[in-house]
């Protein structure tokens, strides 16, 4: 029993929560992980944004860590957001992304229908995107992780993002929009 616990515990102590970092590093840790990494850095409601282009699953991405208190809390994906892309290249996106999220974690559907014509109609799903009939998002939720996936049509733009979150950012977003009304 002890030499299985010993073999195990490296694998908690390393295991990350967003590409190669962990929720509660520091900037200073991940500018250690990435050194040849030019960072854009933005603050925006005491959030400290640090984003930078790269390729995920094939698809031109930009890649931001979310620090609250020098503290790593989010790491987000937005997906190809600087060109125009069609309801169905977007939705095709969504679901390269989605195969590969769903090999690693049990994501759960949770798609919105604002106009449900084509809702049992797969084969139009794209144009429902387009129409902005539909929302696709897609969620993974532990008491360490939260994985929200989405693609969704708002403003005449379709926006294609995946995030990865711990619990206590969602708290801290939810308490503030919140406070909002």
């Amino acid at each position: 029993m002890r030499l299985l616990l010993f073999l195990l515990f490296p694998v908690f102590l390393f295991a990350q929560d967003f590409r190669k970092m962990s929720f509660g590093q520091s900037i200073e840790e991940l500018k250690e992980t990435y050194p040849a990494t030019e960072f854009v850095e933005e603050n925006a409601m005491e959030i400290d944004v640090f984003y930078h282009d790269d390729y995920v699953g094939g698809i031109k991405t930009t890649v931001a860590y979310l620090f609250v208190d020098n503290s790593l809390m989010a790491g987000v994906y937005t997906f190809d957001d600087k060109n125009y892309k069609s309801g169905d290249d977007r939705y095709k996106d969504y679901k390269t992304i989605s195969g590969i999220l769903n090999d690693k974690y049990e994501m759960k559907e949770n798609n919105t229908w604002h106009n449900d014509t084509y809702k049992d109609k797969p084969n139009y799903y794209d144009h429902s995107l387009t129409m902005g009939y539909v929302d696709f998002d897609e969620r993974y939720t532990t008491d360490k992780l939260l994985i929200r996936h989405s693609v969704s049509k708002s403003d005449g733009l379709i926006s294609h993002f995946l995030g990865y979150s711990s619990p206590s950012f969602s708290n801290l977003i939810d308490a503030e929009n919140d406070s909002d009304f």
